[in-house]
């Protein structure tokens, strides 16, 4: 095992036990309550970090793209819920053919013509497909608006051969980053009545409803406690990032960029990272042991400020992301590290998975 000072940069880094104690965090929040963890692979977008999930007690994985939901099948991922709307007609081959290599795909809908079409291509395929009818919850974004709405969905679902009517998703997206507690309990006072009123508008009117799925990392200790949903979607408690940082929750730093300086002058050292190593879209990252205001990037340079001189040429200095999801989809490879050494390299394989 190599040092971490010896790799190349802009490397990215995961802290290994810091990974391992936030599973087991979360592992013991959950432990005799109704919700079952189904971590989302958006955050995680390493095969072997979502089977050490799904081995620590995970009923399955939630992904965004249908790309994602492929590598999953790849690495022997046996549960999948891809929650999100596949549409396309290429992708719904895909999706129905996909779905005969596992043993649980389900995929939310929001309409009944995209229903028809997924049971069309699962009849072709000889294949079945779980089916979630998704709420828009406060988002704004995807789902049905109304009770009746969902039920059409729900009904068209029911008659259609090869799929099976699962349940509700619904995802507070909206509150999961919200900086105070109050108003994230707020939101979701507001939305576990429209979720559970859901639920008993499809069960009354025959729709029996099996599954909710939802939450996120930053509202999961509220949606956890409810007896509204059944599986919780979190994913960023595994890495952190100095977003769900300033939340206070329970969770350990694990997702680190290292970089080194290349160039130096007195109070000031250029490391060879810039935009490229990091996204920005939750803000600028974090130098450890810096001041935040002292650090300015470009597109492939860091100018940070070290007025105590503490750098010199190869030195390097470790940044905490602002969003861990988006960072690590930069990056081709990444440095599990114990104990200041390398103890495995993982290939991200669900990197740049946008289809």
């Amino acid at each position: 095992m190599k040092p971490t000072e010896l790799l190349d940069t802009p490397a990215l880094l995961i802290d290994l036990d810091a990974l391992e104690r936030n599973i087991q965090t979360m592992n013991h929040f959950l432990k005799g309550r109704k919700i079952k963890l189904r971590p989302h692979f958006k955050t995680a977008k390493i095969p072997e970090i979502a089977k050490m999930l799904v081995d620590s007690g995970a009923i399955g994985i939630t992904c965004a793209k249908l790309s994602e939901a492929e590598v999953l099948a790849d690495a022997g991922i046996a549960d999948i819920l891809l929650a999100n709307q596949v549409v396309s007609p290429k992708k719904i081959e895909r999706l129905a053919t996909l779905a005969g290599r596992v043993a649980h795909l389900a995929v939310a809908v929001d309409s009944a013509s995209n229903v028809q079409a997924l049971s069309e291509a699962c009849v072709c395929a000889g294949t079945t497909l779980f089916v979630l009818v998704e709420l828009d919850v406060g988002m704004g974004r995807c789902g049905v608006r109304d009770y009746e709405e969902g039920l059409t969905v729900a009904r068209a679902v029911m008659d259609a051969p090869n799929l099976v009517f699962e349940g509700i998703q619904a995802y507070e997206g909206h509150l999961v980053l919200e900086p105070e507690l109050e108003t994230r309990k707020d939101g979701l006072a507001e939305m576990f009545p429209l979720v559970r009123g859901f639920r008993d508008y499809l069960k009354v009117n025959d729709v029996p409803v099996t599954v909710i799925s939802g939450g996120g990392t930053g509202t999961y200790a509220l949606t956890g406690v409810e007896d509204v949903f059944d599986e919780l979607q979190a994913g960023s408690f595994i890495y952190m990032d100095t977003r769900y940082g300033g939340l206070q929750l329970p969770f350990e730093h694990a997702l680190y960029v290292l970089g080194m300086v290349i160039s130096k002058h007195p109070g000031l050292a250029i490391l060879d990272m810039g935009l490229k190593a990091f996204a920005t879209d939750n803000g600028a990252p974090v130098a450890i042991n810096f001041e935040q205001s002292e650090l300015k990037l470009s597109e492939e340079h860091c100018k940070l400020a070290d007025s105590g001189n503490r750098l010199d040429l190869c030195d390097t200095v470790a940044f905490l992301p602002s969003h861990c999801c988006t960072t690590i989809n930069l990056y081709d490879i990444a440095y599990g590290i114990r104990d200041g050494k390398v103890e495995r390299i993982f290939e991200i394989k669900g990197r740049g998975k946008s289809q």
